[in-house]
């Protein structure tokens, strides 16, 4: 017994929505790209820092002083005063010198500080 090929062909209808689901795909696998690229590249090269030995040029103390707001369990909050601490580091690999902060989160939190911590 042979089998009977039966060929059906698509209306323009459904060949246009055909057309447009496989557009669809390709425009979202396209965007994954380059969307990955654009967020990931970034990401990727702010991670391949190069350790530096880093040397104290001068330590100074003005005479200003900041609050501080602390917590020390669920009814325990308060204020303090701390004074400030500037430490300027020589940076060997970018031979620049530097004021030197607790770390890289407290920089993006207040760029415009003068204080070391």
């Amino acid at each position: 017994m042979a089998k009977i090929r039966v060929s059906y062909e698509y209306s323009e209808a459904e060949d246009k929505s055909i057309r447009l689901g496989l557009f669809l795909i390709a425009c979202g696998i396209l965007s994954l790209f380059i969307l990955g690229f654009c967020w990931l590249s970034p990401t990727l090269q702010s991670l391949q820092s190069k350790p530096a030995n880093c040397t104290v040029v001068s330590v100074l103390r003005p005479e200003e002083m900041f609050e501080c707001v602390f917590t020390c369990g669920a009814d325990c909050k308060g204020t303090s005063l701390y004074p400030c601490l500037q430490i300027f580091v020589n940076n060997s690999e970018s031979n620049s010198v530097a004021l030197l902060h607790f770390d890289e989160q407290q920089l993006v939190l207040n760029p415009k500080s003068e204080c070391s911590s």
